[in-house]
Parts: structure tokens; sequence; C-alpha cells
């Protein structure tokens, strides 16, 4: 079973993660020269929109038309690097889940670890669709509406005068190129992120039908439900750990877009502007939900499970040690902290 893979797809069109099956050393030269255009596009106009702001920003409208893109195109070259930097934790992060304790071990569990993968596809496809929507809707009706004023989508600087037909279709199609690329990376972190929160819910069922069913080695499904308890939490930390960085612009960078286009929203007239920033400010939204969102279904996952199965456990039949085993975890699963001294062992509440 291939982890996220829409997500790495997108990634490899950005140029993070070059294909599996590309192993040769000219495939991996083609590659590299895509991955180096695609990056150059990117970066090349988050360049141009700090010399937009600094020679041909003159009010506030102009600032924030240009700071409303400007701060996108920041967090999301931010984070592609981030992914390119630290592409093999993440890599890391995925090959974790196919391993033991974490890997499905019965047809039930794969049917368990499909349900969730299934739910990570359709995420990402589905916040594909909403920005790629976006992009089209912006561009085309910007060309419709501005092409006989040689207005861009987006205002950038351009070092050479583009009022020629040719030359104004070229920087368009630059934009265009450009707003693929950034699409393709925003969704592709977005959903690595919301993705593996997924996959944390989809290990704590996992774990839920475990304890439901142990079996006649009650020594075995004991201790392997707890190593499976502490993977989960190690897990949780490593990506909250690769996620540190990125949440904190992300949160810093949504919420400022959110708060211009508000202010752009009050002063600009019903056209095409109007209806982009609006579509803009959506994307905006989802982008602060799929954080907030898949963030609390892990919160919520991890209180309700072990409550869920203290009940139907047959605790008179298990051994003391497996039951003080499984009391640990119940208590640390739902808001218990534990202290270990030398001498005892003291739970205290959250």
């Amino acid at each position: 079973m291939r982890v996220l893979r829409w997500t790495f797809l997108l990634f490899t069109l950005c140029g993070c993660f070059p294909p599996a099956s590309w192993r040769t050393p000219l495939k991996r030269f083609v590659y590299d020269i895509y991955a180096a255009f695609s990056f150059l596009v990117l970066n090349s106009f988050f360049l141009s929109q700090i010399m937009d702001m600094v020679y041909n920003v003159e009010n506030t409208d102009d600032f924030s038309d240009n700071f409303s893109v400007t701060v996108v195109v920041f967090v999301t070259a931010l984070k592609l690097f981030t992914v390119l930097i630290f592409r093999e934790n993440f890599l890391l992060l995925c090959d974790t889940l196919r391993r033991e304790p974490l890997l499905p071990m019965n047809p039930e569990e794969l049917d368990i670890s499909f349900k969730f993968e299934k739910i990570t596809d359709l995420n990402t496809l589905g916040y594909m669709i909403l920005l790629a929507v976006s992009d089209f809707c912006i561009l085309v009706l910007s060309l419709l509406t501005n092409f006989k004023r040689r207005k861009l989508a987006f205002r950038t600087w351009i070092p050479f005068d583009y009022s020629s037909v040719f030359a104004y279709l070229l920087v368009f199609v630059y934009q265009c190129l450009f707003a693929m690329i950034c699409t393709f990376g925003c969704v592709a972190s977005d959903t690595l992120y919301s993705g593996l929160l997924i996959h944390i819910n989809c290990q704590f069922e996992i774990l839920e039908h475990r304890l439901r069913n142990i079996e006649s080695n009650e020594n075995y499904s004991v201790n392997l439900c707890v190593r499976h308890h502490n993977h989960i939490y190690k897990f949780g930390e490593m990506v909250n750990e690769e996620f540190r960085t990125i949440m904190f612009f992300q949160f810093c960078t949504s919420l400022s877009t959110i708060c211009f286009n508000f202010y752009r929203i009050t002063q600009i007239e019903i056209d095409s502007r109007f209806v982009g920033t609006i579509l803009y400010m959506t994307c905006s939204l989802m982008q602060i939900f799929y954080y907030c969102w898949f963030s609390n279904e892990v919160k919520l996952k991890v209180r309700c499970t072990m409550k869920s199965v203290a009940i139907p456990l047959r605790w008179d039949s298990l051994l003391i040690s497996n039951a003080l085993h499984l009391n640990l975890v119940s208590s640390f699963s739902t808001g218990y902290k534990l202290f270990v001294t030398e001498k005892y062992f003291q739970a205290n509440s959250d």
C-alpha cells in the first residue's frame, strides 16, 4: 500500500521528490533540470513581487494587492524548501507506517488502513480541485477583462515592456506556470500534514481493534498493544517536530492574508478583482481549516479510543501485569500524565 500517493505525486510535480521508477542517471538528471526550473519560476516570481513592492507600490490598495500574494508565495517557497531539505525525514515518517507495530497485520486491519487512505486521497483531490478552480477563475477572468489594458492577473515587477500582445501573453503564461507550481506546493504540503494526522487516527482505530480482540496468547497481544500505543505517540511527536516551523509561518501568513483580503473586499467594486479576492480568501481559510480540523480529530480520537474499549475488555480474566499495562495505557490516553519515580507510580490529572 502506498502512503499518501496523491500528495507525493504533487511533490513530484513541484520538483521535490523524483519518481521512484526514475532510477537511471539520465532520468535523474532530467528531473533535476525540471526541479531547478520549478524552483526558478517560484523564486523569481517572489523576487519580482518584492521588487514591485519596492518600486511600484504607491498606496495602500497597491500594497494590499501585492502583499496578499507575496505572503502566499513566501510560505509556499518555505514549505517546499523545508520538504526538500528534510526530504529523508518525511520519507522516514511514511516508511514508519509500513513497519511493525504500525503495519496492519490481518485483513480487518488492512480494511481500516484502506479506509483512512481513501480519506486522504479524497481530501487531497478535493483540496486540489478547489485551488485549481480558483486559479483558473482568477486567470481567465483577468485575461478576459484586462487583456485590452494589458493588466496582469497578479501584481509583479517585469523588467521589460509587455504592452505588445506577444510580450503580454508571454508574461501571462509565466504567471500561469507560477500559479500551477504554487498550487501544487500548497496542496502537497498541507495534505502531507493532514494526511499524517489522518494516519494517526487510523493507528488509533487499529489499536482499538487489537484491544477488542485480545488473542489467546494474552502476553503477546497485550505487549503488542502497549508497544503499538507507544509507537503512535512517538510517531505523533515526530510529526509535530517536522512541521513546527511550517505551522508557525502558515498561521501567521494565513491570518495576515485573511485580514488584508477583508480590507480589499471593503475597498474594491464587484468585478473580477472582487471575485478573485473571495476565491483567494476561501483558499486561505481552507488552509487553516486543514490544520485545525485534523489536529482536533486526533485529539478527540486519543480521548475516545481507550474509553470505548475499557468497558468491553474482560479485566477480571487478564493477568495482573497485563491489566496494569492496559490501565496505564488507558490513563495516558484519556488525559493523565504519569510520573514514574523509583518507588511508585503516581497518576495526576492533566
